[in-house]
């Protein structure tokens, strides 16, 4: 048999493998960063919890190694990004501020608003609701930085609900109008996003506006929601609503309604109107 002119110490295959080391390395850790965040957000949409956070920890660590290596703008608001997702407020404030040095125009805002956010759940966790209340509604009217905007307005509609829960008569009926006023705004500006009808669904349920409640979590369930949990919390308010339609509505209207939810429970794949499909499983 023939042996091979190129053994294992031939120069030219020395050369092959220095080529093929750097081509790999040519695979930078931003591009990694951008893929495991791209999954996370994947996962994300899909409601597996588990794995979105487990890419989003890979992709802040290719973050650190990039702007360890070759710091950027993008290698810091990705970093950013990928500390948001993962609730790390303070690094993710630094790292949106390191992006700003680079560059990017935003990233002092963003910075600004996650400090007020964390002063905001500061307050809140220490007892200081109402405070952390209008801090919580200082974002929502001015805040253009979308994953803190949501995070407030989650916070802000639970706080305003737990108040109303206390009070009663016309006061408690402004304080739900104001409070539906807000999401309206909200949506107006980002329709897109199915977290803000849900919240718009809960509170239109507290005014007693059972249709319009239930159609805006059809349309929250149709966007797509951030978690199985809330996604399972808005079906359950599909059933609600359901529910207490037919205890109010008159028999034609009812008719005409059901006619309309058995169409949306072939559309989600419900074999039970009173159940959704997932609590079968």
């Amino acid at each position: 048999m023939r042996k091979s002119r190129f053994g294992p110490g031939h120069p030219g295959v020395l050369l092959f493998w220095a080529c093929l080391v750097f081509f790999a390395g040519c695979v930078s850790h931003l591009e990694e960063a951008k893929s495991h965040f791209a999954s996370g957000e994947e996962y994300y949409r899909a409601y597996q919890t588990e794995k979105a956070v487990a890419s989003f920890k890979r992709a802040l660590s290719e973050a650190e190694l990039e702007t360890r290596k070759r710091p950027s703008a993008q290698a810091y608001m990705l970093k950013g990004l990928a500390e948001l997702n993962l609730q790390k407020w303070e690094t993710a404030k630094e790292s949106f501020l390191k992006a700003h040095s680079f560059g990017f125009e935003k990233g002092e805002e963003w910075a600004a608003q996650l400090t007020l956010f964390g002063l905001a759940s500061t307050l809140h966790e220490m007892g200081l609701r109402k405070n952390a209340a209008g801090v919580y509604k200082s974002i929502l009217d001015k805040s253009k930085f979308d994953p803190v905007t949501r995070l407030a307005a989650e916070k802000y509609v639970e706080l305003t609900l737990e108040k109303v829960l206390t009070s009663a008569g016309a006061g408690r009926k402004k304080m739900l109008q104001n409070l539906l006023k807000t999401m309206e705004k909200l949506i107006a500006k980002n329709y897109g996003c199915g977290f803000y009808h849900y919240l718009k669904s809960q509170v239109l349920a507290h005014l007693l506006q059972y249709r319009e409640s239930f159609e805006a979590a059809v349309i929250a369930r149709e966007l797509g929601l951030p978690s199985r949990q809330i996604s399972r919390d808005n079906d359950n308010q599909v059933v609600f609503c359901y529910r207490k339609l037919g205890e109010t509505l008159s028999s034609r209207e009812w008719q005409d309604f059901e006619s309309l939810y058995r169409a949306w429970l072939k559309r989600w794949g419900w074999t039970d109107p009173g159940s959704p499909a997932w609590k079968k499983r």
